[in-house]
């Protein structure tokens, strides 16, 4: 991938290719950030331009052979390790490298929850304890053509602890010619061993004019149109394309979020059972995306209150909603409301039953919401 594939983050960029230029490529990376801002696309036009023969300085040739093998992910020195699902005792990412590689040409800002449903419906991901050996064995190759192997560990939070520290000592003490690149949208969940031994690069939000004009040229839409969804986007350019490509999901959270609303607030309990049902049967993901999106509209009405409307970041529909009910979300009762949506996903996340733990929450509100 070329930098300038990469949508906005022209400092990060610059920075990069800086550190190559002047020779102070530090052998262990963290690229950080919120999920969609660009951390895998910077990590893969990094490693292109570190092994690219006839680099310019702005950015990989494009062209030379190293570029080409790069280009489709298929360069005898990179490497990937990546959270995967345990099918038929299958432990290792490269018996998934095949999928991974074509989910990331097809989408380089893929989102972990994309890629495992990929492979795996409905179940969560981990970079299991069997990795840590392939990640020694591969780093402890020599370079094929390149003058550096690099590897990029993507989501490494999802590493099993044992697989994490058998990583330590090889972090610490990298052979010359390996750069390790690790892209994580939850550093904090990282041991505190491997941050410490991590050069990290907190990548920001991408700057809103680059996701408009992204969003115009990948999916033709009007001017006025992309500039709203890059404001709705908080600077993640897969979550700017989840507005436009998951419109239906979002109308199903809205009304989802308005029946259980108003169902809390008439206490009407048979209601809220059969609610809380149709959400559960949707499946772990879907549920979990309900709850993240209840969080979301609970925090912009409570700031619609404010009545500051650069501070919002709600579709007409949301806002058409909110004009009646923000008056009902206020300080005696905006933080509860919130814990209760955390935890809730929080126990689904654990695998508590679904169904009680929405009846649960639902139940709370009926009494909260008259706070």
């Amino acid at each position: 991938m070329l930098f300038s594939e990469v949508i906005g983050q022209e400092n990060i960029k610059t920075q990069l290719l800086k550190a190559v230029q002047q020779n102070r490529i530090a052998h262990a990376q963290l690229f950080s950030g919120k999920q969609g801002v660009g951390k895998l696309p910077l990590a893969l036009a990094y490693a292109q331009y570190l092994c690219c023969e006839n680099r310019t300085d702005i950015d990989s040739c494009g062209t030379c052979p190293s570029c080409r093998k790069m280009a489709k992910l298929a360069h005898p020195d990179l490497h990937f390790v990546f959270p995967i699902v345990k099918v038929d005792k299958k432990t290792i990412c490269d018996h998934f490298v095949s999928d991974f590689r074509e989910a990331i040409l097809e989408n380089p800002y893929l989102s972990v929850t994309d890629w495992l449903n990929r492979i795996a419906d409905e179940k969560q991901g981990m970079i299991y304890t069997e990795e840590s050996h392939e990640i020694i064995r591969k780093l402890n190759f020599k370079t094929y053509e390149a003058p550096y192997k690099v590897m990029i560990i993507w989501m490494p939070e999802k590493m099993h602890n044992t697989c994490a520290n058998k990583l330590l000592k090889i972090l610490e003490e990298p052979s010359h010619d390996t750069v390790i690149i690790m892209v994580s949208d939850n550093p904090d969940m990282l041991l505190t061993t491997i941050r410490s031994r991590v050069q990290n690069i907190n990548i920001p939000p991408i700057e809103s004019i680059a996701i408009t004009q992204s969003l115009k040229t990948d999916f033709s839409i009007s001017d006025a149109e992309a500039t709203h969804i890059a404001h709705l986007s908080l600077g993640s350019y897969s979550a700017a394309k989840g507005l436009i490509v998951q419109s239906e999901k979002d109308q199903w959270n809205l009304t989802q979020f308005i029946q259980l609303m108003r169902f809390a607030w008439q206490a009407n309990y048979e209601a809220l059972r059969t609610l809380t049902e149709t959400i559960e049967k949707k499946g772990r993901e879907s549920t979990k995306s309900f709850l993240t999106y209840t969080q979301y509209m609970i925090r912009e009405n409570f700031i619609f209150n404010l009545q500051i409307p650069e501070l919002n970041y709600m579709t007409e529909e949301e806002q058409d909603f909110s004009k009646k009910f923000s008056s009902f979300i206020n300080e005696r009762n905006v933080e509860k409301i919130t814990e209760e949506l955390q935890k809730a996903e929080q126990e689904i996340e654990q695998n508590v039953n679904r169904k009680v733990v929405l009846f649960d929450m639902a139940l709370k509100f009926t009494t909260l919401l008259k706070k």
